[in-house]
């Protein structure tokens, strides 16, 4: 088996270094250079156990413990001794390091490296709790597996590898099991004592680290959620501020009779523009859909002064219309715009207060990404680590990137911007997150983890002692066993007593035991069936065919009554069905339904003919019970069915 083990393990030492070297393209973890590099250590330490001995392992592992130990310590110190950022700064700092998950191991194969390592160190020995070593690294294979298939890695923490690394962990273990289980032949009762609470409690602190790590994501989630919400709520009580403002500016003009002159149109427009700077012009637009004057007069646009709109086919001709001719006000919605971005344009007809009349209409357009960009300059959100982008379906209008790695959460909000839905996207950098994460999930894990290495060490070296004193209690054991075969010898004669060896099936002594016990419930009702010619079964098919048939009708008659009602063999190819709670009626069905089965049921004569029976019914309602008469009544009715003709029921009415 050393050979064997010996084997496996150069194999895993071989693929680890093979994967580190042409780094394969499955792999795409940044943690996956220490992961395997820490398996590759694992891997050559172990080798040199099965070569040279423990001394040269324990050389070899000493420095991989420690590097272990201190991925531990970085899952495990708290955010207000050690800030993650700062873990983060130390990282980068090596040459070639992006972060610090490129320096440990995901949490979960840390442990399993961890367990794997001091299995080695324990070699053969259980007192070091060796077997309990190897069991919490195939459990934390599986939890980490199962994290992996159930999609439960979507977290900021790092918890598990590759399938790779999976893979080749799983080879070393069997390799290192396959070494040392030889070694545990006279201690094999100790160690699964040891075992059971041990891994119990592996199981538990698995279960509740699990927990805690869900609530740790969605109250990171929750918060980065209520951020979302917080950035769209802005967002819409800017759209809605500057609907207010569009509104105002062309409820002003209303009060002139007369179109206004180019110099209070730009002084009005200025201050508008003054306070909403994500409009890109304010435009008055003649009663003919002539564009008379526009504010700020740059050169774009002096170049649309004079042209008729009306004339221009763009998406905006039948809002402009509207607010010309009916006197609606009314939005593009989100277009594309002159400028090349996109946004909208608001037309609000200008109607005179005397003769209310449309004089015109004052067109404003809105850039959304200038929207955009003063909405994200005006917002206490943390710009280093949070990414913000703004969409309206899936045209991006801004994206404010961040250079740390992106977290594994995007959270959306939706605003209604006419027909339109404007969406607020923010998702923040891992190393953020962690930094807000509590520490709480890992320790629970790491401190479960020691618990269960210490339980298994008292309870394995408390068996070790007491298995020192068994030879003094072993003729009281003896007696104990005794007492315990007779014990279960005797249920047996009391069950065999009261059942039918054949079928299984109540016999007639525990059936009339039951009727008596039964005998002041009402109502009552017996079914006395008899198998229709069963003496042919056994006459031309032999007395096996015969037993077969008794019990398939024990099997179909037990799933056609009821599951309170009781069958018995009653005697030869004789049963007994008692029914309690049931009137004739409800006996009836059922008798029929038995009947029924009965016929279905598979078994068949010489000729072909299916097995059927006769069914007698007795029911009991009011008068004081005599059990030995219900029975003689249903066994009148069950002759009256047998000499009708058979495969009927008949009651004893």
């Amino acid at each position: 088996m050393s050979r064997i083990a010996l084997v496996l393990t150069l194999l895993v030492a071989v693929l680890a270094a093979t994967g580190l070297i042409i780094k394969p393209v499955m792999i795409q973890d940044q943690s996956y250079i220490a992961s395997w590099s820490l398996l590759l250590a694992v891997s050559l330490g172990q080798a040199a156990w099965y070569w040279r001995g423990v001394r040269l392992s324990a050389v070899c592992l000493a420095p991989v413990l420690a590097v272990l130990l201190l991925g531990l310590a970085s899952y495990l110190l708290p955010e207000g001794l050690i800030p993650y950022a700062t873990l983060e700064h130390w990282a980068a700092r090596l040459p070639g390091v992006s972060g610090i998950d490129s320096l440990r191991p995901p949490l979960i194969e840390l442990f399993i490296l961890l367990a794997l390592a001091g299995g080695v160190l324990g070699r053969t020995r259980a007192s070091l709790a060796t077997p309990l070593l190897q069991s919490l690294s195939l459990l934390l294979l599986i939890t980490e597996l199962w994290l992996v298939l159930n999609g439960h890695t979507d977290s900021p923490q790092n918890l598990a590898g590759t399938p790779a690394s999976m893979a080749l962990l799983t080879l070393l273990l069997g390799a290192q099991f396959s070494g040392v289980v030889a070694g545990w032949r006279h201690t094999r009762p100790a160690i699964l004592r040891s075992l059971l609470p041990s891994l119990a409690l592996v199981l538990v602190t698995i279960l509740v680290w699990h927990q805690q790590r869900l609530y740790e994501d969605r109250r990171l989630q929750a918060q980065m959620q209520e951020e979302t919400e917080r950035l769209s709520e802005q967002l819409s009580n800017e759209v809605t501020a500057h609907l207010e403002a569009v509104r105002r500016f062309a409820s002003f003009w209303s009060l002139l009779d007369v179109q206004p002159t180019a110099t209070q149109w730009q002084r009005q427009a200025e201050r508008y523009h003054r306070d909403f700077a994500y409009f890109l012009n304010i435009a008055y637009v003649e009663p003919d859909g002539t564009i008379r004057y526009v504010y700020p007069r740059d050169d774009a646009n002096l170049a649309i002064v004079g042209i008729n709109a009306l004339d221009v086919n763009r998406p905006y001709i039948d809002a402009l219309s509207r607010a010309l001719r009916e006197g609606e006000e009314g939005h593009t919605g989100v277009v594309p715009l002159l400028q090349g971005m996109p946004g909208m344009i608001y037309y609000l007809p200008i109607i005179s207060d005397r003769t209310q009349q449309v004089t015109g209409a004052a067109a404003m357009v809105l850039s959304l990404p200038v929207l955009a960009d003063q909405l994200y300059a005006a917002t206490r959100l943390n710009r280093e680590h949070n990414h913000m982008r703004l969409a309206v379906a899936d045209d991006v209008i801004r994206d404010w990137p961040i250079a740390e790695t992106p977290g594994p959460w995007t959270h959306d909000s939706v605003i209604a911007v006419g027909r339109h839905e404007l969406v607020v996207s923010l998702s923040a950098s891992s190393a953020y997150l962690l930094a807000q994460q509590s520490r709480q999930p890992a320790a629970s894990l790491s401190i479960g983890l020691l618990l269960a290495y210490l339980l298994y060490m008292v309870v394995f070296g408390h068996h070790r002692m007491s298995a020192q004193h068994t030879s003094m209690f072993r003729s009281n054991e003896e007696l104990r066993r005794e007492v315990r075969h007779r014990t279960q010898l005797q249920r047996e004669v009391e069950w065999l007593a009261g059942h039918d060896e054949l079928t299984l099936l109540p016999n007639r002594r525990l059936f009339l035991t039951t009727l008596q016990r039964e005998r002041q419930r009402r109502p009552l009702a017996v079914l006395l069936c008899d198998i229709d010619h069963f003496k042919s079964i056994n006459d031309q098919l032999g007395h096996q065919a015969g037993d077969e048939a008794l019990r398939r009708f024990a099997r179909v008659g037990a799933l056609a009554i009821p599951a309170d009602a009781v069958l018995a063999r009653y005697g030869g190819e004789e049963f007994v069905v008692l029914l309690v709670g049931d009137d004739a009626d409800n006996a009836l069905e059922i008798a029929e339904t038995l009947r029924q089965a009965v016929m279905h049921s598979g078994i068949e004569h010489a000729d072909g003919r299916p097995m059927t029976v006769s069914v007698g019914v007795a029911t009991h309602d009011d008068q004081t019970l005599v059990p030995e008469d219900l029975l003689h009544r249903a066994d009148v009715a069950l002759y009256r069915a047998k000499r009708n003709g058979r495969n009927r029921i008949e009651t004893d009415a």
